[in-house]
């Protein structure tokens, strides 16, 4: 429940909505505080003033006011202090980051996105201007071209890009960027791929994760996975020590 706030500034709550990326880092640039754009108060952390005084939580309020997803909402000298403090935590052994590969494999495989933001729209629509001036000789068949060889050849997004005339790896990732449809087309592709070509371009799909952990729960070293996948055992060994 969202609690009213006898303490706003005039001209708070603020209306607005930041669009670009220039709006974002002025509003970030405040060394020692951060201001709620709900009341207008100024603090160097708003973890816990969103969900206490306001009643918001941390998505809702980026969602409002289109911030970045990921930023954390505290000012930048609170930043540097997390950040130095983590930093000593984890050279002196105190702290031991581990990423969370099953719920990155969850999340995969349940296809959760958040929309972009405002901001990022207009970072890609610039990128698209820039894009097409700067590839202008490549048509999107060309781009479909490289997916067809990717799937008849069992070969990877790399591998193909080196063979005849067609637009570089690094070209086709930026269009696939600018493209939702065909960067789920390429993203298709690579799934189907062999296990093998996957293993190159780490790029491996939910489906081999899936494969992988039966194989591990029918009791099989990772050397007979490996063989059973058409991958090698580094490869095997590696994916493991992620999932368990």
């Amino acid at each position: 429940m969202k609690r009213d706030n006898k303490h706003s500034i005039p001209g708070f709550p603020w209306k607005g909505k930041f669009t670009t990326r220039s709006e974002i880092d002025r509003y970030f640039s405040n060394d020692d505080g951060i201001q709620c754009l709900l009341c207008g108060r100024i603090l160097g952390t708003l973890q816990n003033h969103l969900q206490i005084v306001h009643g918001v939580s941390h998505e809702e309020y980026r969602k409002r006011y289109g911030l970045p997803w990921r930023r954390g909402l505290v000012s930048r000298t609170v930043s540097k202090k997390h950040s130095a403090s983590l930093i000593k935590r984890i050279k002196n052994g105190t702290f031991n980051p581990k990423p969370d590969n099953k719920a990155a494999v969850k999340k995969i495989l349940e296809g959760n996105r958040r929309p972009d933001q405002p901001y990022i729209t207009g970072i890609k629509a610039e990128n698209s201007k820039t894009l097409s001036k700067r590839n202008i000789k490549y048509s999107r068949k060309d781009f479909e071209k490289v997916l067809s060889l990717m799937q008849k050849q069992k070969i990877t997004l790399n591998e193909a890009c080196k063979k005849y005339n067609l637009p570089g790896k690094g070209t086709i990732l930026r269009y696939a960027e600018l493209n939702p449809r065909f960067r789920k087309k390429l993203l298709d592709t690579y799934y189907c791929l062999p296990y093998a070509a996957q293993a190159r371009a780490d790029m491996l799909s939910p489906q081999f994760y899936r494969d992988m952990e039966n194989l591990k729960n029918k009791g099989l070293p990772a050397t007979e996975i490996a063989k059973a996948l058409g991958i090698s055992y580094n490869t095997v060994r590696r994916r493991l020590k992620k999932i368990l």
